[in-house]
């Protein structure tokens, strides 16, 4: 993959190239073999004539000498700061809550050590467990559930290493400071990041806050993008520039520079600098205050020249980040099998295994059972308030689609009037839906007056607690579809059904019905590539936050 040569247009005439030995056509970024090796190539092998230089301009050799590559926003060092003060806290507010809970606890803890050195030792592991979690990585407090997922996977490390350190220095600890002040912590962890979280995502709707970013694509690419972070203010690109790109149409191994025109319906857009993609494009970041470059589309995953990009950019400090698309393989655990005869790079997802099967069977039985226990006088309530609205049955019942497409009866309180099947298809036409998997209207004619509440409340959901507990859904899970939604599955979003649908999942959770049909889409997917027993537990826990605010439930 190569790509012509241009002039930088933001910084100073750069450092002069080395001249080539025979300059008959344009440089261009190659890929091929190095010049000593030129010689012997194949006729028609493209040299590898041009390259970045990460060379600093002649007026910021004084800066670099002084900052060296780092890029990073001194904000993003105050935020840091912040959560590991705050971490800290809710460590110490978990000892307090623990000794007072049980105050033998604290004098055994006494007895071993001093308490100075317990708090630095329980504190230390609370935040390194936090680290290797990912709790502190760069975009984490963007990625909605995820990052309770790894509160959660940070509590399950300090019982484990706590306990581990307690055995391997015969320390007599009591279990109150091994386990339940972890677990105590984990929960106020949950609510602090939440809190912090959502600071942050205030002062990005500010347009503070956010990483400066330089958008390399195609006109179209990078106007789809500049439309997504003006909309999606969490995700935290501020664009300060745009790379416009296009494969050459007489040469499809050649990018070259294309034409941008900004989109008048993002704010700003006509403001942007516009680069070149050439040698200095690194520096030319770096001079702008990047902290990242986006790549939206043109270059593929396995270019020559986006490896060779990412390793400029990065080697100074500024993050290289690629959009994908719902099919990408990211998610998924490569093994790179570099054999001399053929290197091949397989993909595996480590959590479809018999034992991770079993143990969220475990869960699933468990969990609904509790739950059917405790929300028995609550469905007997609900079914009384039915029945006394209108005479018709406390039930309804749909053939659904399970895993591996195999049909069954989901059960749910019923909330639409007894004909509600017979004029879906008048209200999806008015509506514009029929095209849609997913039909739903915020002010449906069909729902009972019973029915707006159970379904604000999510009560109506509670007969699959039962679906769950038979083994037709699990507690999370894609949303379970109808026989007539699947028959018009594409290939990759078939792959939902290599799950049980779930009660609540990624859909429930992060808007529910205010989605589009392609983010709908995308949270399946991405849930079936990613799921784990601790994300499942996250989702449950953000999903009684989200049928407490009611969000998206019509």
């Amino acid at each position: 993959m190569t790509a012509e040569n241009g002039k930088p247009e933001v910084p100073p005439t750069p450092p002069t190239e080395p001249k080539a030995t025979k300059p008959s056509k344009p440089k261009l970024f190659g890929s091929a073999a190095p010049k000593s090796a030129s010689k012997s190539a194949p006729k028609g092998t493209p040299r590898n004539e041009f390259k970045f230089t990460n060379t600093p301009f002649e007026d910021s050799i004084d800066s670099y000498r002084r900052w060296g590559f780092r890029q990073t926003p001194r904000w993003r060092y105050l935020f840091v700061l912040s959560m590991v003060v705050t971490d800290i806290v809710v460590m110490l507010i978990s000892m307090v809550i623990g000794f007072a809970i049980n105050p033998p606890a604290y004098n055994t803890v006494l007895r071993t050590m001093p308490i100075a050195l317990f708090i630095v030792i329980l504190c230390g592991i609370w935040l390194l467990a936090l680290m290797f979690a990912g709790a502190y990585q760069r975009h984490g407090m963007a990625e909605g559930y995820g990052i309770y997922t790894k509160i959660i996977n940070a509590t399950i490390f300090t019982i484990i290493l706590a306990s581990c350190i307690a055995f391997m220095f015969n320390l007599e600890m009591p279990r109150t400071s091994l386990i339940i002040v972890p677990i105590i912590a984990g929960l106020i962890e949950v609510v602090a990041r939440w809190l912090l979280r959502r600071s942050l995502h205030r002062n990005r709707l500010k347009g503070d806050c956010k990483y400066a970013t330089v958008v390399m694509g195609s006109p179209e690419g990078i106007n789809k993008a500049l439309h997504t972070m003006q909309d999606y203010t969490a995700l935290g690109y501020a664009p300060i520039a745009v790379c416009p790109i296009q494969v050459n149409p007489h040469d499809p191994n050649v990018v070259m520079h294309a034409q941008y025109v900004p989109d008048p319906t993002i704010e700003g857009a006509d403001k942007l600098e516009v680069v070149t993609l050439n040698s200095h494009f690194p520096r030319t970041a770096e001079r702008l205050g990047a902290q990242s470059v986006l790549v939206t589309d043109v270059l593929t995953r396995d270019s020559p020249l986006l490896h060779a990009l990412s390793l400029g950019v990065e080697s100074l400090g500024i993050e290289l980040a690629v959009s994908v698309s719902l099919a990408d393989i990211g998610g998924h655990r490569l093994y790179l099998r570099n054999t001399t005869e053929q290197p091949v790079l397989s993909a595996s997802l480590p959590q479809y295994r018999i034992t991770t099967y079993v143990v969220k069977r475990i869960m699933d039985i468990i969990l609904s059972s509790i739950a059917i226990v405790i929300s028995s006088p609550i469905m007997l309530v609900v079914a009384i308030l039915i029945k006394l609205d209108d005479g018709g049955p406390v039930f309804f019942t749909q053939t659904r689609i399970g895993m591996h497409g195999i049909p069954f009866t989901m059960y749910k309180f019923r909330s639409m009037v007894t004909n509600a099947e017979e004029i879906k298809k008048k209200l999806a036409e008015e509506s514009g839906q029929s095209d849609r998997f997913i039909f739903k209207l915020k002010d449906d004619p069909r729902i009972t007056k019973i029915g707006k509440f159970i379904r604000k409340t999510s009560l109506d959901e509670f007969p699959q607690f039962f679906n769950v507990f038979k083994g037709d859904m699990s507690l999370v899970g894609p949303r379970p579809a109808l026989p007539e939604e699947v028959a018009r599955y594409n290939s990759l979003y078939a792959t939902r059904l290599l799950v049980k649908p779930g009660i609540t999942g990624p859909w429930q959770v992060s808007g529910r019905s205010d989605l589009s049909q392609e983010q709908s889409e995308y949270l399946d997917v991405s849930y079936i590539e990613n799921w784990s027993i601790t994300g499942d537990l996250a989702i449950l826990a953000k999903t009684v936050l989200v049928v407490f605010k009611g969000t998206g439930s019509y």
